[in-house]
């Protein structure tokens, strides 16, 4: 596998791709709330990002899912990848008590509390079905919570909630649009993304770095749905997340 795998690929396999997104959007909204971010909060949410993507699709592929080269891979390499897991674990929540604020710490593990219960449901509670439309709402909603954390305490005006609920649709179209692409099936991005991109366009005159991100991203995913045909699996995959790393288009664009 390892001799044929482009290296384009490669980010995704190692569930790289995420957390790289999540420090992205992190980052923009540090920069759009005035948050200062200092290095030990971002490296916290890029391990836990990792963790906790790659814990799922471990137990993805322990339940037999080995439809798509991400589980495959953790099917065939997951004890190799274990005692980084700990490891990594162990610094995370060292991270955690040492350098987060009270206030973040407890939203967080209220947080990684919900990230427990969406993976006991999705691998142990619910069947295929009502599992996949779980999974599609939760992933994307949960990551953009994640994402947006070290913000939540500026956020009180409705622009401020439009904004971070925005972010959750769009994750939520993200994962949505990469289960119907590798499954193969029909889907219209046109209604989500025409909501989304409406809504961000009202939004634009309050926060017009974080709506021309929404905007764009939704753009493009649904540039990549009409183009789907003409694209792998793989590529499809690894180019859904690219579509998210839209906030860096927007780091010399002035914030409100």
């Amino acid at each position: 596998m390892q001799r044929s795998t482009p290296l384009w690929l490669w980010p995704n396999l190692l569930s790289l791709d995420a957390p790289l997104v999540a420090v992205v959007w992190q980052f923009q909204f540090g920069r759009v709330f005035k948050t200062p971010l200092n290095p030990a909060v971002v490296a916290l949410l890029a391990i836990t990002v990792w963790l906790i993507y790659t814990a799922d699709r471990a137990l993805d592929a322990h339940q037999g899912n080995a439809d798509t080269a991400r589980h495959r891979f953790y099917r065939e390499h997951w004890g190799r990848f274990l005692p980084l897991w700990f490891m990594l674990f162990f610094a995370a929540a060292w991270i955690a008590l040492m350098h987060l604020p009270r206030t973040n710490l407890f939203r967080g593990v209220a947080l990684l509390s919900a990230v427990g219960i969406y993976l006991a449901l999705v691998h142990r509670v619910l069947p295929g079905q009502a599992c996949r439309r779980l999974k599609e709402a939760a992933v994307g909603i949960l990551f953009a919570l994640g994402a947006s954390l070290t913000v939540w305490e500026k956020i009180r005006a409705p622009r401020d909630v439009a904004a971070v609920a925005l972010f959750c649709g769009l994750c939520w179209m993200n994962c949505l649009a990469i289960e119907r692409w590798e499954h193969h099936m029909e889907w219209s991005a046109a209604i989500p993304a025409a909501t989304i991109a409406g809504l961000a366009f009202v939004l634009f005159g309050a926060r017009p770095v974080l709506a021309g991100a929404i905007f764009a991203s939704s753009l493009a995913l649904v540039t990549l749905n009409l183009g789907r045909r003409r694209l792998s699996d793989n590529a499809l995959r690894v180019l859904a997340d690219a579509a998210l790393l839209t906030p860096l288009l927007f780091l010399r664009v002035p914030t409100r």
